[in-house]
């Protein structure tokens, strides 16, 4: 039996942990008699993509991603539509999409999915034709994002000052939501179109949100006041966010999200700028991932 193919993509600025190691713990992990393997270290923005696609083009079996969820992103949307599975080693800051799949923190341990090859398919979303696998939002969530972006320090404690800056300095914005059933106009801090159901370091955002239901978890959240923040906290981190009164969550396949102005949107931790106006749509089990 021939050996499978895996491409190896390592990000060497996701999260704070060195990744030298890592090479090693591969070469230690990985059942030489079933794989060949190659190691590419992605060296500007967007070559994890090029890395990606040149994988596909090669036909590989399998493009594993050693970095966070915009490298993760990054590459995962490339793969939408092909038999090219896409295999986690988490090594970034928030780790949304591993925690969401259960994939383990340790390296070895996520190495060691790959050696059991168990590939599911999940959905995939995308904002007017821009894909993406996990989270992506406008408003409050997406300043976030872009101001973390542009932090060279990262990790939880930069992500936390950048929350309170923001709550302290945004306002709701007016945003009117095209459904295959309604129209409404509501006022909202953020709106979030969840895939999977956390933003990373284990906050969830949508309890009920599945990777393989066919829909987006439109999740409109109204901004508390400071005296509210401890109840919404509360349902926040329990899981609950769904029975929060600040919050709405509907499940759809498709919506069009009319907005104030063009602005920033939150694209699993990216931050990109969008025009006005958005058409969201899930791709149903549309990317092979190993889990």
């Amino acid at each position: 039996m021939s050996k499978q193919k895996i491409r190896f993509i390592l990000n060497p600025v996701a999260g704070k942990s060195s990744k030298n190691e890592l090479p090693e713990q591969i070469k230690h992990v990985l059942f030489d008699d079933r794989f060949d393997f190659e190691i590419c270290v992605s060296e500007y923005a967007g070559h994890a993509s090029v890395l990606a696609q040149e994988a596909i083009d090669l036909h590989y079996d399998v493009v594993a991603v050693a970095g966070g969820d915009g490298t993760i992103n990054e590459v995962g949307t490339r793969l939408i539509g092909t038999d090219v599975a896409l295999a986690l080693i988490p090594c970034g800051s928030g780790n949304g999409l591993s925690r969401c799949l259960n994939i383990p923190l340790d390296p070895f341990k996520a190495l060691d999915l790959i050696n059991r090859m168990a590939v599911c398919r999940i959905d995939t979303v995308t904002v007017n034709e821009v894909p993406f696998i996990s989270i992506a939002g406008t408003g409050y969530d997406a300043q976030v994002a872009a101001d973390y972006a542009k932090d060279t320090r990262h990790g939880f404690n930069t992500y936390l000052r950048y929350i309170v800056k923001n709550y302290f300095t945004l306002g709701e914005k007016e945003y009117t939501l095209q459904l295959a059933d309604r129209s409404f106009t509501t006022k909202a801090f953020f709106i979030s179109f969840a895939n999977s159901n956390q933003m990373g370091y284990d906050v969830p955002i949508s309890p009920k949100a599945s990777l393989w239901d066919g829909k987006v978890d439109l999740c409109i959240v109204r901004k508390p006041n400071p005296l509210e923040l401890p109840v919404v906290g509360s349902f926040f981190l329990s899981n609950h966010m769904d029975k929060s009164p600040k919050v709405d969550i509907l499940q759809v396949p498709e919506a069009t999200i009319l907005r104030p102005e063009a602005a920033v949107l939150n694209i699993d931790g990216e931050s990109k700028m969008f025009e006005k106006d958005l058409h969201i749509q899930i791709n149903p089990l549309s990317l092979h991932v190993i889990v």
